[in-house]
């Protein structure tokens, strides 16, 4: 999961994540950039994020109503140090997908963020199927005709990324960014290698090209390779409408620098 925290710099400049996102990304479930609040639309604009995060003493709503203002989609969640039901209420009511105290435990905090982005992709469930392919993504498992994929754990990050974003071709630099978010990332040419060894495991049950490479461009996901074959004549008469979503990436906090000011704060 890919998370923009906007810290709360009325607070002597402290932005940094609150216990249970420090305890997230140690884990390795999120990977965190840090940012205060100017700036922070076009910093949603520019890059992908999961979900966005809102910290702040004391409930104000004006960066909520300046995000929503601006027609930004990513769903965002609220951690306010100190709050009342009615300013719950309110933030709910102006956009904000959850609001919770600062004093959440982490694997509540975890559990919420997650259930926001699977909602807003569309996904009821953490088991995505895809033909003849399962992915389990709380135990971060692959199965093909219910048999174990033999994955390195970055190799199922590529998996998850490709079919959790099935109709999105995702440029190498995409799939870094989701891959190493926080950590030092490795040359380009690493996305190449994996892909390739995932395409050789693949094969051995039987799947070829499952995969679309587009030159210049990136990967995307071939849902016809994964069709069983008793099903592919029907498959080719329509094709599943699906929405993009978010994925677990590995573990990290950034901090990066504000763009602009906000113009409306």
């Amino acid at each position: 999961m890919r998370l923009l925290c906007i810290g709360d710099n009325s607070t002597h400049g402290d932005i940094r994540p609150c216990h249970g996102l420090a305890e997230a990304a140690v884990e390795g479930a999120v990977s965190i950039t840090m940012s205060g609040p100017e700036g922070v639309v076009e910093t949603l604009r520019r890059s992908q994020y999961d979900i966005a995060v809102i910290q702040q003493a004391r409930p104000d709503t004006r960066l909520l109503r300046h995000i929503r203002n601006s027609r930004i989609p990513t769903p965002i969640m609220m951690i306010i140090r100190t709050l009342t039901p009615t300013e719950v209420a309110e933030a709910l009511s102006i956009g904000a997908d959850d609001c919770v105290p600062a004093s959440v435990e982490p694997v509540e905090l975890l559990a919420r963020l997650r259930a926001i982005v699977r909602r807003t992709g569309g996904h009821d469930s953490l088991t995505l199927h895809i033909g003849r392919m399962v992915v389990n993504v709380d135990n971060r498992q692959v199965r093909i005709d219910d048999r174990p994929l033999p994955l390195t754990p970055r190799e199922y990050d590529v998996v998850e990324l490709l079919t959790l974003r099935k109709n999105q071709v995702l440029s190498k630099e995409a799939l870094l960014d989701n891959l190493y978010a926080g950590q030092e990332e490795p040359h380009g040419k690493i996305i190449d290698v994996m892909v390739c060894k995932i395409r050789k495991k693949l094969r051995d049950f039987g799947i070829q090209d499952p995969f679309i490479t587009q030159w210049g461009i990136g990967y995307r996901l071939n849902e016809q390779a994964f069709i069983p074959l008793g099903a592919r004549m029907s498959a080719h008469s329509t094709t599943p409408a699906s929405r993009e979503t978010s994925l677990p990436v590995t573990k990290g906090i950034n901090v990066i620098s504000p763009a602009s000011k906000m113009d409306v704060l």
